[in-house]
């Protein structure tokens, strides 16, 4: 019985944070949604982007969202289970932001609106 609480508490957990891992090459492979840019630092455009995804009033109550550092620099801002995410980087003088949504979604274009204020 013990053995059978390990091992439901540990699928739990690890469904759990399934859901906050940040995005994976293949979620790229067909290219942003929607580019956009800005003249703001690039840490300042993720953190704006971060706050704004999690209104609920605009997203609902389902509206967890990460942020995460980049390996070669800059930020993703995703949510659960990275169905809508964005890679924020500086290049050059200006800051990048690449925002993914799926094909055909009824909010992305609300998600791109909100990226849009925080340019």
């Amino acid at each position: 019985m013990k053995f059978l609480f390990l091992t439901s508490a540990t699928v739990i957990a690890a469904t759990v944070l399934a859901g906050c891992a940040a995005p994976s090459g293949s979620a790229r492979a067909a290219g942003p949604f929607k580019v956009l840019s800005s003249a703001k630092q690039d840490a300042a455009v993720a953190q704006c982007i971060q706050v704004t995804w999690q209104n609920e009033a605009m997203f609902g109550t389902s509206s967890d969202v990460f942020l995460h550092d980049l390996s070669g620099g800059g930020f993703t801002v995703f949510t659960t289970e990275s169905r809508y995410f964005a890679d924020v980087h500086g290049k050059g003088p200006a800051t990048l932001v690449e925002f993914y949504a799926p094909q055909d979604d009824s909010q992305a274009a609300l998600r791109s609106a909100a990226i849009a204020t925080c340019l």
